[in-house]
């Protein structure tokens, strides 16, 4: 049947070679001769003549430079775009910054159209400057100028955290020309609350960013004599000022007593219960008992003749009757 296989298949089949014959060893391997061991000594003075070993940077100080060299460009890019930035100075600017506001966080495919459509309502619109790259792409977000400042106002305080083509936008006024000092966050600047750390830090909910909702560092306790266990907390004191150790045990010790008692006394009443039933069963099965000895004819004759005894010559209730 094998013959039948194609070759490939068939070498599976095929038996291994047989095993080459070994001859025997003439002693047993632990009293075979093994190399003699010598010392160092005589190989110093090559090894003080070396070269100097070439230092080998480790992955991790090689991530360490790359984040440091990062850090410096990134510097050295912040501080020539400050020598050169000036709001003021922009030529695409709106025309009055104190009736303006920005609106972030677009959808890519907004256009200006469907800005005015959203914020038309709020007040009249002067201009919509849509903010491109160098490519002319739309990056996500726009100033608009109302023609009244209490129509921006109401625009600041009504469209934050609206949603516009499926997304929740930002509305902020504008603050490179009217805010001193004012860096935005290409310059390391801006009022955003999504790159303050970690995920406990950073904002989740959709709107401007208020730095009061920040929550409180936690306050770490730290015992300077003790280096093991920086987390733990100081013992609690007395009034005299010692430490409270024996009241500490004394109220352990009454937890325990308590829960003791509690365990006894449970356990009482249940040897109660189970009294109080055996009881109540043993008097039901003597009730029934009785009442079928009452049934019999034999127990109906002696009680008979037993009142008939009692009422002195037959005066009882049956001679009476007959």
């Amino acid at each position: 049947m094998t013959s039948r296989l194609p070759p490939d298949l068939f070498q599976l089949f095929t038996p291994r070679p047989p095993l080459t014959p070994v001859p025997p060893t003439d002693r047993a391997p632990d009293d075979k001769p093994k190399p003699a061991l010598s010392g160092i000594a005589q190989y110093v003075a090559e090894l003080r003549q070396a070269p100097p070993a070439t230092p080998v940077e480790t992955p991790k100080q090689r991530r360490d430079r790359i984040k440091r060299e990062h850090a410096i460009q990134a510097r050295d890019s912040i501080i020539r775009g400050l020598s050169t930035w000036d709001p003021s100075l922009n030529l695409h600017a709106t025309e009055d910054p104190y009736k303006t506001i920005i609106v972030a966080r677009l959808n890519y495919d907004t256009t200006e159209k469907d800005l005015r459509a959203e914020f038309q309502p709020i007040g009249n619109i002067v201009s919509i400057k849509m903010v491109n790259d160098m490519e002319g792409n739309f990056r996500g977000y726009a100033f608009i100028e109302f023609e009244r400042e209490a129509d921006m106002r109401e625009a600041f305080r009504r469209a934050d955290a609206t949603r516009i083509l499926g997304r929740r936008v930002v509305v902020d006024v504008e603050r490179g020309r009217t805010v001193k000092g004012w860096l935005p966050r290409r310059f390391a600047g801006g009022l955003g609350g999504t790159r303050l750390g970690g995920k406990d830090l950073n904002q989740k909910e959709p709107g401007r960013f208020d730095p009061a909702m920040l929550p409180e560092p936690e306050r770490r306790y730290v015992d300077n004599r003790s280096h093991d266990r920086p987390d733990r907390p100081p013992r609690p004191r007395d009034s005299s000022g010692n430490r409270a150790y024996q009241s500490h045990r004394e109220n352990s010790r009454n937890n325990y007593d308590s829960r003791n008692r509690d365990r006894d006394r449970d356990r009482d009443r249940g040897r109660d219960n189970d009294r109080d039933r055996d009881r109540d069963r043993d008097r039901d099965r003597s009730d029934r008992r009785d009442r079928h000895r009452s049934r019999s004819p034999s127990v109906r004759s002696s009680r008979r003749d037993r009142s008939y005894d009692r009422n002195a010559g037959g005066t009882s209730h049956y001679s009476r009757r007959y």
